[in-house]
């Protein structure tokens, strides 16, 4: 069963996709908040002191003033370029265009943030050590973004099973739709009655309701065609017995050529028309009974027996020379009426419209193919030939129905039907049994 597409599945890919969202926003938040707080706050921060500094120490210079030193903050006061009271860490540092310097240095085995101004031949320096800052901003700020992107998550989730309880029913429906199959089961297990008591979403009643009345109308349609196809086809069954009865009396009478041929055609329709009604049966039975009963059968043997008949009926003049290639012993697992009626009307349409050549069957381990050399069939013409009562040209005999049951009971018992046809040259309609 497919789920990749389903709504559930994407119920969750939006969930998935939404706490990745959420997750990397509040990541890249947090780095870009500690850029900015770095580069911008802190170095303002440093300037402001370094500034505030420099007013008092310049302005009270009769009153020495002592560089910053608290516990975040240290400072280093280099008096006429003196550097000896500096540490050996910060003597490197240089100043360039008379711009202080902002940056990290090593000190003291961490990295904290310097800044280095320079004034009237004296040079200030600012250590600013954020670890303490940093807890502080991991208990004020880290700690409670974590609670906030928990209840973030937890409201997402809670809102993704929600949206999965809501949308359980149209799952559930979906799938029992998907999961049904007309060729096997019954409109009857379709159960759509459950989907349409109280408590069931509106949208999902609604729907229930409009498949249930589609299933009723699909139910009863399909009953009246069987019911039209069975009565029928037994309506028709009484008047031919009756037909056949009354051609085989005739053939014991002394009769003249052209009386004989009339004969021979009423005989050989007299046959179509038999053959063409089991068929109406057969589908109509198999429709109302869910499928024949499939059992083993050897198609060599079925193809040597419908030659047989067809040798009588279709071809008593000898106007094709039937033959088969049999490479291998096919045996195929399906009703042999079914089997029957395709390779019948195969063989009956290329003896049909093949006035003078060949018919030949190939059966190999798979499949059969009926082969003639008769008129064949234009591209235009191939699609449509396989219509209700289209024929490829008018020449031969038959109705028309042929091909279209075959294409009907290999959609039936899915297996795979082919035409390849060439005009003037001959047809290769192949039937292979994959199921």
């Amino acid at each position: 069963m497919r789920t990749s597409s389903g709504i559930t599945s994407k119920l969750i890919r939006v969930y998935v996709l939404q706490m990745l969202f959420i997750s990397v926003i509040t990541v890249l938040g947090v780095y870009a908040a500690a850029f900015v707080v770095e580069r911008f706050m802190m170095h303002a921060a440093l300037e402001g002191e370094a500034t505030h500094f420099w007013e008092r120490y310049l302005v009270e210079s009769d009153h020495p003033h002592h560089a910053p030193n608290t516990d975040n903050l240290q400072g280093f006061l280099a008096v006429n370029g003196n550097l000896s009271d500096v540490p050996e860490e910060l003597r490197q540092v240089k100043i360039h265009g008379g711009k202080p310097y902002y940056g990290r240095v090593e000190f003291e085995g961490h990295e904290p943030i310097l800044y280095v101004d320079e004034r009237e031949g004296h040079r200030l320096f600012l250590i600013f050590d954020e670890d303490s800052v940093s807890d502080l901003s991991f208990y004020f700020g880290v700690v409670p973004l974590s609670l906030a992107l928990l209840v973030i998550y937890l409201s997402a989730w809670f809102v993704y099973r929600s949206s999965q309880r809501t949308l359980s029913p149209m799952i559930s429906l979906a799938q029992t739709m998907r999961r049904f199959d007309l060729s096997k089961d019954k409109l009857d297990s379709l159960h759509l009655g459950d989907y349409t008591l109280v408590g069931v979403d509106d949208e999902v009643r609604v729907l229930a309701d409009s498949l249930n009345e589609f299933t009723q109308r699909l139910k009863q349609q399909l009953q009246r065609e069987q019911e039209f196809t069975r009565d029928v086809s037994h309506e028709l069954r009484t008047p031919l017995a009756v037909i056949r009865g009354s051609l085989e009396m005739m053939v014991r009478q002394p009769l003249s050529v052209p009386q004989q041929r009339a004969v021979k055609r009423m005989d050989t329709t007299s046959r179509d028309m038999l053959s063409l009604i089991e068929t109406l049966l057969l589908l109509a039975r198999d429709s109302s009974s869910g499928g024949a009963k499939h059992e083993s059968l050897i198609v060599n043997d079925l193809v040597d027996l419908l030659i047989e008949q067809i040798e009588v009926t279709h071809n008593r003049d000898q106007h094709v020379a039937i033959s088969t290639e049999a490479g291998d012993l096919l045996s195929v697992a399906a009703p042999a009426q079914a089997v029957g009626v395709v390779l019948g009307n195969l063989l009956r349409n290329a003896c049909n419209y093949t006035p003078d050549g060949k018919v030949v069957v190939v059966i190999d381990k798979t499949s059969v193919s009926v082969r003639d050399t008769g008129a064949g069939i234009d591209e235009e013409s191939l699609a449509r030939v396989q219509q209700p009562f289209e024929r490829g040209t008018d020449q031969g005999s038959g109705y028309g129905l042929g091909l279209d049951i075959v294409r009907r009971l290999c959609e039936r018992y899915r297996w795979e039907l082919s035409i390849q046809s060439v005009p003037r040259k001959g047809t290769v309609v192949r039937v292979g049994f994959l199921g």
